[in-house]
């Protein structure tokens, strides 16, 4: 049995100033005695220095981790969580944390992962569903507004509905529907119904997969034009930094559309901000390639976003590159309007009402050229929606 050693916090910080040795007794007694006086900070400070004079157990691993989720350092704990599961991986208590850390995180792959390893009456008293019919509805409305110069593209307007469906802590569907409508030389209709179906898995607690499909109902006046699109991305995510790679095909009475996606993120400052780019290779085998030879590019996103106040997120956004039958938002969002956009920028704005509600707005400028011409105009574009999670 250990004899284990009580020592003044008041002498704590001299020891880490002073990088005295420390063994394993006097590391779990004095990390023991901050935890339960609560005293985050000096927990942190002596634990790290203990860690980095290679004293490493379970518990102080746990204690450190508990610390930083205390004062709402959720990357900090999700770290030393993981490193205390290391040593014990039937710890359910660090699993519950872990949980935690991925719903203060917005990271569903660690609380999926990490909730499907819990028992089930562990589950029921964290108030954990693995099955939910409808888990969270959405819906959105959008008009553009453009200055074209000939007269003859009517302003557009979208609106979409979607419900996602939880059927396990591993596994969500996601359904949308939405309609596209706009006037394209004056008198001919252009009404575009869409279907949109995703499936996503968590394969671990770092990595997803995931699949869907995208049917597209365009009717140009009477005329139909069927097109379908297959997508498929695996993403990881290892505490700040996303990883990924998607892909796409889609085909309809023009061609075959496909898109190579590579995907990077990093997260700074805790929750406060976050970065995302995409680099998208772009190849396209079109049926008429007389009026438009820039069949293969590359287009270049650029996102970043910021918890502004308690209530209120902030994400700008900006593209680069021909975005003619570019898919964005894993799939959710084609752009097939017969106009391409050369140049895109935007503001979108989360307010969180209440833990179910959340309202949505988004600004995007569109720089578009009149197909088959030289003629640009500019698109000024508006949404609002509306996430209830249920």
């Amino acid at each position: 049995m250990y004899k284990f050693i009580i020592i003044p916090l008041f002498f704590v910080s001299q020891l880490v100033n002073a990088q005295q040795p420390i063994s394993f007794q006097l590391a779990d007694s004095i990390t023991n005695q901050c935890y339960l006086n609560g005293d985050w900070d000096k927990l942190i400070n002596f634990g790290e220095e203990a860690l980095r004079q290679d004293i490493d157990f379970k518990k102080l691993h746990k204690r450190i981790g508990y610390a930083y989720f205390a004062k709402g350092k959720y990357f900090s704990a999700q770290k030393q969580f993981e490193k205390a599961l290391s040593f014990d991986n039937s710890d359910l208590d660090t699993r519950a944390y872990l949980y935690y850390c991925g719903l203060n995180l917005g990271n569903k792959t660690l609380t999926g992962f990490h909730a499907s390893k819990l028992p089930s009456e562990t589950q029921k008293k964290m108030s954990i569903k693995s099955f939910k019919l409808i888990d969270a509805l959405d819906a959105e409305y959008n008009y553009k507004s453009n200055d074209d110069s000939l007269g003859i593209r009517s302003n557009p307007n979208y609106y979409r509905m979607g419900v996602d469906t939880k059927l396990s802590n591993r596994i969500n569907l996601y359904q949308s529907i939405s309609q596209y409508n706009q006037y394209v030389n004056v008198t001919t209709a252009t009404k575009q119904t869409e279907y949109f179906g995703s499936l996503n898995c968590i394969i671990s607690s770092k990595l997803n997969m995931d699949v869907a499909f995208h049917y597209l109902n365009t009717k140009v006046d009477t005329t139909l034009f069927p097109g379908y699109m297959y997508y498929g991305k695996i993403s990881s995510k290892f505490n700040r930094f996303d990883f990924g790679v998607s892909g796409s095909l889609m085909t309809n009475a023009l061609g075959n559309f496909g898109q190579i996606n590579a995907h990077f993120g990093l997260s700074l400052l805790e929750t406060n901000l976050y970065i995302k780019t995409i680099l998208t290779r772009m190849i396209e085998n079109k049926v008429n390639t007389t009026y438009d030879s820039n069949n293969n590019r590359f287009v270049f996103s650029q996102a970043a976003g910021a918890h502004i106040l308690k209530p209120l997120w902030l994400e700008a956004n900006v593209t680069l590159g021909n975005i003619k039958n570019y898919n964005d938002n894993n799939g959710l969002y084609i752009y097939n309007s017969l106009d391409p956009t050369t140049f895109r920028t935007g503001l979108t704005s989360i307010i969180k009402i209440n833990s179910k509600l959340s309202l949505v707005g988004n600004y995007t400028y569109d720089l578009k050229k009149i197909e088959q011409t030289t003629i640009n105009y500019n698109q000024h574009s508006f949404s609002t929606g509306i996430i209830w999670k249920l």
